[in-house]
């Protein structure tokens, strides 16, 4: 295996995973020294539908654009054409991928941005054919320039890039049609992004400016295998979420770069010698763009309690006396936050999730999802019958003073005592009593076997979490504002089984929120590291299935279990979803993607109550045994199972709108 100069020696362990790695060809974290990344980087604030096809590409324009800069290059470009591959193109613009792309482009934060702006500002900018670059960069003044979305949206529905199916390419010319630079960049799920060194045209480089160039070359660089792993000239980001590299602390700052000429020759000459990369031509030699870690920042904090599987995060909950959700905790004050900061993002985490939720319980119930399935949101009727005979007026007093109080906070039911609907159920009409229908039944009332009469089994637990997940994935393919957790396919699953556990079974939520959150993180970087989070390379076992794995060991941590009855939950909480495909219909991030959160969080919590149920130690499957399984049956999944829309329900289903159209 050829190991990335910023990699560094890999460990014995680390050989092992890359060894099976090299087995399986699926994309991993395995060259990484351990697991750990931020909870911060796993749950982050964004927009729907989807982590890999809106939350990464804005983050990948805003990359884009931030290089430019820095290159000293974006007040030369005249035009820039942008091309999509393999699963970003194939599911067209039903997951509003190029939206979020153009507006990155334009500078806009995924974190931030008024979420009815973005369509609102993508018809405008299809309208004018006008596109301004990087005007929402606080160091730059950005550009304008024309833009035709026809011609320069290029939609390679027919292409794949050899390192990741969710890749873009962006062009940027001058105004005499010269090539300024490329890049690639690959959007591998969660609103993680791997950023390609920036290619700029030697021959359109000013003389005094003295920056790094790599050989123009509109075909992939021929050096970056396709292993499946991170290939030594294109390393993901270790500052995972931030644009910029200079806002990242320490040890975070590795990765691809523009460097001035003589630095890159020095990080060239300065490779350990079991280290380097294969000969090279001078002139190749001279153009790497590879960053070593070798940058002037203040010291680098590694986290106190590295983990790389699950074997070894128990060994040291167990070594250092810790709950799994504090040492994760630990591990964040190195990535440089405080107490306080470590708890204020936490819980503006939670209240994003909660306000999710509410946004779509309130919206009105004959509303319609966008998109040409035209699919009616579920999620303000099922509530509005979980609610009734509630007192709404006054739930709704206490749900202003506090996002997280009890359900019944409905606008819509105004300040009557009872809903309509159970006035209704009454037999109540403004004429008076109505008589009473006999039930309708369907079938021969004379069989010997006589019809069932018409009724429905209730299980509140699995009402509240299913009202709970449909709303944030209604909000989420709404385009509305949720949390990435770890995706947004899979967004709904940990706040539907947190807001369960926080209204019907916590009395600390102050303890509670920072548990099941920190918990479910760790749980979470195991499956960044060991096999995949991203539809794209895993189906949606990578998206829905590692989710009810990290809720369901998330909810046994709040329900006092010890660190090996939580790796139970979660290892049960993926088993039963290997193999689970992704076939949106239409492309939509819709159907079946809404309703299977809701049966990945009633999963999660029975996962849990077997694990807690169970005796530890005695489970003949660990976690890790289940995490390398998942890589295994991703590399075996068919490519049309991925995310794509070529097969499964996404052709079953009767569907006359071309997916590999867009359908916006």
């Amino acid at each position: 295996m050829r190991k990335s100069p910023a990699r560094g020696l890999a460990t014995a362990t680390q050989k092992s995973d890359a060894d099976d790695e090299s087995e399986t060809g699926t994309y991993s974290e395995a060259d990484h020294e351990h697991a750990v990344i931020s909870t911060f980087d796993l749950f982050s604030i964004g927009i729907g539908p989807s982590s890999s096809h809106t939350v990464g590409p804005m983050r990948a324009g805003n990359i884009f654009i931030a290089d430019l800069v820095e290159a000293r290059l974006l007040h030369r470009v005249d035009r820039i054409r942008v091309s999509i591959y393999g699963s970003l193109a194939l599911t067209g613009e039903g997951h509003m991928t190029p939206s979020a792309l153009l507006l990155g482009l334009e500078g806009a934060d995924v974190g931030t941005v008024d979420t009815s702006y973005v369509p609102d500002r993508f018809a405008e900018i299809k309208a004018s054919k006008k596109l301004y670059l990087g005007q929402g960069l606080k160091d730059s003044d950005g550009k304008e320039i024309n833009f035709d979305y026809d011609r320069d949206f290029i939609w390679e529905w027919g292409r794949k890039l050899p390192l990741h199916s969710n890749g873009m390419r962006f062009t940027v010319f001058d105004s005499d049609g010269y090539v300024l630079a490329t890049n690639d960049l690959f959007s591998v799920g969660g609103g993680f992004v791997v950023n390609g060194a920036l290619s700029i045209n030697p021959a359109t480089i000013p003389e005094d400016q003295n920056v790094s160039t790599k050989a123009l070359n509109e075909e992939p660089d021929p050096r970056a295998e396709v292993t499946g792993k991170h290939p030594a000239d294109l390393a993901e980001n270790l500052y995972y979420k931030e644009i910029r590299r200079s806002q990242a602390a320490g040890h975070r700052k590795t990765g691809a770069e523009i460097k001035p000429l003589d630095e890159a020759t020095e990080a060239s000459a300065a490779l350990p010698p079991g280290d380097s990369e294969p000969a090279l031509p001078p002139s190749a030699v001279e153009n790497t763009d590879v960053d070593v870690q070798n940058d002037s920042s203040p010291k680098h904090r590694q986290p106190p309690y590295p983990f790389h599987n699950a074997a070894s995060l128990l060994s040291l909950c167990s070594k250092h006396n810790l709950t799994i959700a504090q040492l994760v905790y630990e591990n964040e004050k190195a990535h440089g936050y405080t107490d306080e900061e470590i708890y204020h993002k936490l819980f503006q985490i939670w209240q994003v999730m909660d306000e999710s939720i509410l946004e779509s319980v309130q919206a009105p119930q004959d509303s319609i999802l966008p998109g040409s399935l035209k699919l009616h949101r579920r999620a303000p009727a099922l509530y509005r019958r979980l609610t009734r005979g509630l007192y709404p007026s006054h739930a709704r007093e206490s749900g202003s003073a506090k996002s997280t109080s009890s359900p019944g906070a409905d606008k819509s039911q105004g300040s009557s005592f009872l809903p309509s609907s159970t006035l209704v159920a009454l037999g109540q009409t403004k004429t008076g009593i109505t008589k009473r229908q006999p039930p309708r039944v369907h079938g021969s009332l004379d069989h010997p076997i006589t019809p069932s009469p018409s009724r429905r089994t209730t299980f509140p637990a699995m009402d509240y979490l299913t009202v709970y997940a449909i709303a944030v994935n209604e909000t989420n393919a709404a385009g509305g504002r949720i949390v990435t957790a770890p995706t947004n396919g899979a967004a709904g699953i940990i706040p539907a089984v947190l807001k369960y556990t926080i209204e019907f079974i916590s009395d600390d939520p102050e303890r509670d929120v920072p548990t099941f959150l920190l918990t479910a993180a760790a749980i979470g970087m195991l499956y960044k590291r060991g096999a995949t989070i991203s539809a794209a390379e895993g189906g949606c076992m990578a998206e829905v299935g590692v989710a009810c794995s990290m809720a369901a060991g998330a909810f046994a941590a709040c329900m006092g279990a010890s660190p090996e009855a939580i790796e139970q939950a979660a290892e049960i909480g993926i088993e039963h979803n290997l193999g689970l495909t992704c076939d949106p219909i239409g492309g939509l991030v819709q159907a079946p993607c809404i309703e299977r959160n809701a049966l990945g969080a009633i999963k999660a919590i029975s996962s849990a109550n077997l694990a807690l149920s169970s005796e530890t130690g005695t489970q003949k499957v660990r976690l890790d045994d289940a995490i390398r399984a998942m890589r295994l049956t991703a590399k075996g999944m068919r490519n049309e199972f991925k995310e794509t829309s070529l097969s499964g329900l996404a052709k079953s289903v009767p569907f006359h709108i071309p997916v590999s159209v867009p359908d916006c």
